[in-house]
């Protein structure tokens, strides 16, 4: 264990990211031109959170929480789920489909695709819109949701007993800006590098007394920093497109009742996100690995003209998908009432609609192996692969092939592409809540309880096209129908095919809970959470494969499945929390954690349910605050999970279904680790922000599904053994035992500082900034898988200068710049290194400057 990079904290360049608020900013320039003011007394600012679904000054709170206020969300240039973990030690996430749907992980504890989140990510306190289950989607902070906010807390560990829906990761709370007594607002353009423009507006506006309206409006474009080097498509991907509205609506009924009411849309089209390939397995054959022929040879011949080219680049890539999309639309309305019956008793009732729709088409592999390259047009010996193959086809040689070569077609190793009659994803989500909270025994017991309940139901079937181990003409594919499809299969659809997916999947959530704290002492509280919770999934697929013989095309094979799963479990968390001291708590938890079971359509029929899975978490912890010249907080916990029945996923080739995955329940895994937050008031005018999360994590023991149970259940699915034997071939878990959980980086550093300039009062104020991001190595695949299963540790320095109210104008300025040491780093890898013989990787975000001019009215 090395602690090197801590050393890096303290460099010189250093200069900070705003963390003082505008109201400590002036005092600090107004006290500095009385030069007779006696000396001020350095004081610190509250930090308020609703982690235990009510406000809170967050040194009481016996969670570890990280909180970003608007202004450190819009210095970062956070725009998406993606940028929230960038500056959040501990939080990571899953890119495999781009920024836009990205998965959260916390602790360990990571959503592999097709399981429900670990991570939940509450809006208004309801939680997001679910997606469907043949890619992610839902789930996150998607476009549009990061602007106008009073803050963002993650919180780390077990949430379940409090909130929605039962997570075992955590949750990520988004605050949004409720309306205001006053005429406020502000309009503000943002104008960066890679053709960055943006446009935010709001207005509050207090229509009367009791009535009051914010309107929020947030458009942002920015180009794809990924080169296509081919001409197909977009020329570019990884951009951002996307217009977002929000209105608040604040009503209160009396002085006891009060209706709060927000509607949101948000509609992204962007090109989508594709791997990269880089890297060929020279060392394979086609004796121990039967894929070797058609890609071993086409990826080694990509890569040479690649670099012939100059188009071997880190921001190059390779995209031969007619229509590389990534669309999201959703619309939410979410109606809080809330009634204060007496003074030690409140009712609060949340209910709360949306529906979201998304598109995707996207190159999996970033491949494009011609026909020729994969040796599809040579009279390919295809008797070295499979013995026996060519008789089961019914023929006796392979001499006609290359007369059958069309330079249009590429062999399609794993491709994604839209379907024009369905969505990826068109889902919607009814929340209802109603919530009891209230004090007792004189003040000394502080409680709450409720009732949940949560559906999510298909307004449609969801879906893709896709092809994988055929040549095909990929613009062909993407429409309806099969006739049109120029495809050409030398091994006879015993592994590859067109397969046209169409999955309903339907969720229902309810639970009850309770907790309540109770002062045994001034010094001494205890916490009880009660949780019970039953869940069910039942999913409808349709899995319709189009095989070929050559270049004629058969019959289609028609798969249906109803897989269901049901899961009730009780949760809690026992909790002691003690001060010795006035500004200190300690404290220590017990809290059990759980994550429902589902279903995966997409795997073959008995591989497509999965168990849910537990976890056990103990955590001791410290939140301190301190006085003195330089006052600051120090806030420590460390913490310790066994999971049973871990959730993992395991990637396969299926006849029936592609490359696909199937969902394990692991034996056991276990997490350990420990987490610092800390803050120092150096001076008025300087400040400091260190945060830190080391994780030890393992996996100690594999699930059921082993090649074995894969090549059985494709055969029976498929009717055919020899598809089998190739689909348990191509078993790859996404960690072996033994191995550190994936997206679970060792260690995570994000230090911040602020410095405020002294100038004079009528200038306004100037804040210089900077923060550093240190993210340590992590697992992205198995051991087993690939060489390249370890994504490398990478650095992260962000700049701001701000001045805020410009020689006495409401109007600011704020340059900015992410990433301004141009450090290249992956964010995935697919794991495909030994069993396809290439690997493909994501790549993280360029260099970014821009300036942000904001005007402010009212208030």
């Amino acid at each position: 264990m090395s602690y090197t990079p801590l050393k890096k904290i303290f460099q010189p360049c250093l200069l900070a990211l705003g963390v003082a608020s505008a109201g400590a900013a002036v005092n600090a320039q107004e006290s500095s031109q009385d030069t007779v003011a006696p000396k001020r007394v350095l004081e610190l600012e509250e930090v308020t959170v609703t982690a235990q679904r009510r406000e809170e000054s967050a040194q009481d709170v016996a969670i570890s929480v990280t909180v970003f206020d608007q202004e450190q969300i819009a210095n970062a240039n956070m725009t998406n789920s993606g940028d929230l973990a960038t500056y959040t030690p501990s939080l990571s996430v899953n890119t495999r489909f781009g920024n836009e749907n990205t998965s959260f992980a916390i602790r360990g504890f990571t959503q592999s695709l097709r399981t429900t989140a670990s991570v939940a990510t509450y809006f208004a306190e309801v939680v997001a819109p679910r997606g469907q289950t043949s890619q992610t989607s839902g789930d996150g902070a998607g476009p549009g949701t990061l602007f106008d906010l009073e803050n963002v807390q993650v919180l780390k560990g077990p949430q379940g007993t409090l909130f929605g829906r039962n997570t075992t990761g955590g949750a990520v709370l988004l605050v949004p800006n409720k309306p205001t007594d006053l005429v406020e607002g502000y309009v503000e353009y943002t104008n960066g590098d890679i053709g960055t423009e943006r446009l935010q507006a709001v207005v509050n506006v207090p229509v009367s007394d009791n009535f009051k309206l914010r309107l929020g409006f947030d458009s942002n474009e920015r180009d794809g920093h990924l080169n296509n080097v081919t001409d197909i498509g977009a020329s570019s991907l990884g951009d951002t497109d996307y217009v977002a509205g929000r209105v608040s609506v604040l009503w209160d009924i009396t002085d006891r009742l009060e209706n709060y009411t927000i509607f949101t849309y948000t509609d992204s089209e962007s090109n989508g996100y594709t791997s990269q390939l880089f890297d060929c397995n020279t060392n394979a054959s086609p004796a121990d690995n039967p894929f070797f022929i058609f890609t071993g040879p086409a990826c080694q011949n990509q890569l040479a003209q690649q670099e012939a080219n100059g188009q071997d680049g880190f921001y190059d890539l390779v995209s031969t998908v007619n229509t590389p999309i990534t669309t999201i639309e959703e619309f939410r309305v979410i109606n809080t009432t809330t009634w204060e019956i007496n003074e030690n008793l409140i009712l609060k009732n949340i209910a709360a609609y949306a529906h979201l729709e998304t598109v995707n088409g996207s190159d999996i592999f970033g491949t494009q192996f011609s026909e020729t390259a994969a040796g599809l047009s040579l009279g390919v010996p295809v008797l070295e692969l499979v013995p026996n193959l060519l008789d089961s086809l019914g023929l006796n040689n392979l001499a006609i092939l290359p007369s059958l070569a069309d330079p249009n077609r590429e062999f399609a190793v794993g491709v994604s592409t839209i379907n024009r009659n369905f969505p990826v994803t068109s889902q919607e989500t009814f929340v209802e809540e109603i919530q009891l909270q209230g004090m007792a025994m004189e003040g000394r017991m502080i409680w709450q309880g409720g009732l949940y309940y949560e559906t999510s139901q298909p307004d449609g079937f969801s879906g893709n096209n896709s092809a994988s181990f055929l040549s095909c003409e990929l613009s062909t594919i993407e429409g309806n129908d099969p006739s049109e499809y120029n495809c050409m299969d030398p091994l006879g659809g015993l592994l590859g095919g067109v397969l046209v997916q169409e999955y309903q999947t339907e969720y229902l959530n309810q639970a009850v809970y309770a907790q309540a704290t109770y002062d045994f002492l001034d010094s001494l509280s205890g916490t009880l959470g009660l949780r019970y919770t039953r869940d069910e999934t039942e999913g409808f697929g349709i899995k319709t494969r189009h095989t070929f013989i050559l270049d004629q095309a058969q019959a289609p094979i028609v798969t249906k499945s109803r897989p269901k799963v049901e899961s009730e479990a009780p949760t809690g968390m026992l909790e002691l929390n003690y001060r010795p001291l006035e500004n200190v708590m300690t404290y220590a938890k017990y809290t059990r954690g759980y994550r429902q079971g589902s279903v995966n359509l997409a795997a073959d029929p008995g591989l497509d349910t999965h168990d849910y899975e537990t976890v056990d978490t103990y955590e001791i912890g410290a939140k301190t605050s301190f006085g003195g010249p330089i006052p600051g907080r120090f806030n420590i916990s460390a913490f310790y999970n066994e999971l049973t029945d871990m959730q993992l996923q395991n990637g396969y080739i299926s006849s029936t279904a592609g490359p696909t995955t199937a969902i394990t329940n692991a034996g056991e895994a276990e997490i350990q680790g420990f987490e610092i937050e800390s803050f120092l008031r150096v001076s008025e005018s300087l400040s400091l922000n260190l945060s830190y999360s080391f994780l030890d994590t393992e996996l100690l023991k594999q699930g059921t599904v082993s090649p074995e149970t894969i090549a059985a259940a494709v055969t029976e699915a498929s009717g055919n053994p020899i598809s089998g034997q190739l689909a348990g071939a191509t078993f790859v878990p996404i960690a072996d035992v033994g191995d550190e959980l994936p997206f679970s980086p060792e260690q995570s550093i994000v230090a911040s500082l602020n410095y405020l300039v002294p100038v004079p009062g009528e200038w306004g104020v100037v804040n210089l900034g900077a923060t550093y991001v240190y993210t340590g190595e992590q697992r992205a695949a198995a051991s087993s898988a690939t060489p390249h299963a370890i994504l490398p540790d990478y650095e992260l320095l962000n700049l701001n200068a701000s001045w805020l109210g410009i020689m006495g104008s409401n109007f600011e300025l704020t340059v900015f710049g992410t990433n301004v040491l141009e450090e290249e780093y992956l964010t995935y890898v697919s794991g495909v290194y030994n069993t396809l013989s290439f690997e493909t990787r994501q790549v993280g975000l360029p260099k970014l400057i821009g300036a942000r001019l904001r005007y402010n009215f009212g208030g």
